[in-house]
């Protein structure tokens, strides 16, 4: 083992340690990405994956309704509480999971990024959890966020795809071209599929609840192991997806 890889695993904790030393010192207001980056002096794609193990291990969680996240043993004040779409979508999340065996995602709009609600695991043995609970990246990377994102007008998709430009590329390389292509591709398919992007070795099929004016509210995506995702399986995900959809109220969305 050279000794570059001996060191990789203690910087790595070391990292992780500054991360949640800094969160447990700002108490419960938490902090966000940027700011765990600057007092910290570690990069942001540094930060998200740090945050990521953190919050698997059950010592970190986000701050619902902002960009922040906090020590999981900071006092929470007693006004927050769950998003009331993650209760609503609950039922639909766990027959999904259920009947797929696959993760299932909540994911909704915020700006011009998505943000994932809530994940609920499947039961088979090979899992792709490409996201988590209060995890923010550019709209349309994963595929709850590219349904999303294909519902908007083209003026509204398109600036936002220029506007999250500057990183992309941190998501397996993706391009705004890509991107262009796969809003046409989600369009004209019913439902969005991606895949080796947010998470390599994945692919995650997603479709989106309209409100009655066409805009979407959020979107429920499976995510597998690219092995368990042939076309036909996809559309009939898809279908699923939609099925669950439908038995949303658009009431409190």
């Amino acid at each position: 083992m050279s000794s570059s890889e001996s060191s990789s695993g203690p910087r790595t904790l070391r990292r992780g340690l500054a991360v949640l030393a800094t969160l447990r010192d700002h108490g419960p207001g938490g902090l966000s990405v940027t700011d765990i980056a600057r007092l910290t002096a570690i990069q942001r794609p540094t930060v998200y994956r740090l945050l990521a193990a953190l919050m698997d291990a059950g010592l970190v969680l986000p701050i619902p309704g902002t960009k922040k996240y906090r020590a999981q043993w900071a006092k929470v004040p007693e006004a927050a509480h769950p998003d009331p779409r993650v209760a609503q979508a609950m039922p639909s999340l766990k027959r999904l999971a259920e009947r797929t065996g696959d993760a299932v995602f909540l994911v909704v709009r915020e700006g011009d990024e998505s943000v994932s609600l809530h994940r609920e695991i499947g039961g088979y043995p090979v899992q792709i959890l490409a996201t988590y609970a209060g995890k923010r990246q550019p709209l349309g990377v994963g595929s709850g966020g590219m349904a999303i994102l294909a519902a908007l007008p083209d003026a509204v998709a398109h600036g936002i795809v220029q506007r999250n430009s500057g990183y992309l590329d941190e998501y397996g390389g993706m391009t705004t071209h890509e991107m262009l292509r796969l809003i046409e591709n989600t369009r004209s398919r019913g439902y969005a599929v991606v895949g080796n992007h947010a998470v390599r070795g994945a692919l995650g099929v997603g479709c989106a609840l309209l409100d009655p004016q066409g805009a979407p509210l959020l979107a429920i995506s499976v995510t597998a192991i690219i092995d368990r995702m042939p076309a036909p399986r996809q559309r009939e995900i898809a279908g699923w997806i939609q099925a669950e959809l439908a038995r949303l109220s658009l009431r409190n969305l």
